[in-house]
């Protein structure tokens, strides 16, 4: 094992060792779209909220009007 090998080989487990930390203090919820209040685990009932539905509305009327 050459000197770039174990560059490379360090490079990949300081990138696997940050993405660890980070899914341990953030959780799986990287995309939901409550991530800022989300705990963890996504809660597939936010499409019943309404602001949920009021935000979609909002981005769909955007979204219209740029087409």
């Amino acid at each position: 094992m050459n000197i770039s090998s174990i560059i490379a080989l360090i490079i990949i487990l300081i990138l696997v060792i940050t993405a660890s930390v980070y899914l341990r203090r953030h959780g799986t919820c990287g995309a939901c779209p409550d991530a800022g209040n989300c705990k963890g685990h996504c809660n597939k009932d936010f499409k019943k909220d309404p602001d949920y539905k009021e935000k979609m509305e909002l981005i769909d009327e955007i979204m219209q009007k740029h087409q």
